[in-house]
């Protein structure tokens, strides 16, 4: 607020001439009435640039929110942990080798978006169904990623470029394993890759087919990570695989197309 009052008082020095009087008024909002209030005092000196008042050719944006029923692979372990069944969650193995049962919150998000993130599940669902598949196992458990599996197909089909974010690093790895096992061309961005790597990531993903050479279909990146500093044009439609706690955070994260 302090810093705020500086900037109006350098526009405006007639009516922000008191750093106290105005401290008094806003360094300590807890109603909605006095934001509201603070806005109005500020607006004659903000302009706001809205995307579809620049640009008029961007489409007006359309969300579609989808709920996906849990596996039964998934009921069972997010009942497990709910109920912290130690029996059913750490039979047959150690408790180092089975899921844990700290931060219960985080451990149930995990089992939603899928079980594979918690440990030792992959290795026991591999171990009871030998014959199957490594992407018919990745898709089978969790679903989100039998939705994902419809879904992909036909916006690859009918020309759609694609962000998909997600706060896990470790459910992109799953995701960008799924996505090479079905042939599905993509890049990367998340807290690990930087610098030029980044960019040159990004220039893939920005750059026009050429002969032999196939676009990226779909980037994956960290919902924090690809959030600020990158503007991805080339995508026409944004997938949020699993929403962050702060919903700014997924709409400025949506902003990058």
């Amino acid at each position: 607020m302090q810093e705020l009052w500086t900037l109006l008082n350098f526009i405006n020095p007639d009516s922000f001439d008191d750093q106290d009087v105005f401290m008094k008024q806003y360094g300590d909002i807890k109603s909605k009435e006095k934001v509201d209030e603070l806005h109005e005092t500020i607006r004659p000196y903000i302009l706001r640039r809205l995307k579809e008042d620049v640009e008029k050719s961007v489409p007006p944006k359309e969300e579609t929110l989808i709920e996906v029923e849990l596996t039964v692979l998934q009921k069972q372990y997010y009942r497990a942990l709910y109920e912290k069944n130690v029996k059913f969650l750490h039979r047959d193995k150690s408790p180092v080798d089975g899921p844990s049962l700290n931060n219960l919150a985080m451990q149930l998000r995990k089992c939603c978006n899928h079980p594979f993130l918690l440990t030792g599940v992959e290795n026991e669902v591999r171990l009871q169904k030998p014959n199957t598949t490594d992407v018919d196992s990745l898709v089978n458990s969790a679903g989100k990623f039998v939705l994902l599996d419809k879904l992909l197909p036909r916006l690859k089909a009918d020309g759609h470029r694609i962000l998909l974010f997600s706060q896990f690093k470790i459910m992109l790895d799953i995701i960008e394993d799924y996505l090479h096992l079905r042939d599905f061309k993509c890049e990367r961005i998340d807290g690990s890759i930087t610098g030029m790597k980044r960019q040159a990531a990004i220039d893939r993903f920005q750059s026009k087919a050429t002969n032999g050479r196939e676009q990226p279909f779909i980037m994956l990146l960290s919902t924090r990570a690809g959030g600020v500093g990158i503007n991805l044009t080339a995508a026409d439609t944004v997938i949020i695989f699993d929403s962050d706690w702060n919903p700014q955070n997924d709409l400025q994260a949506q902003a990058r197309w």
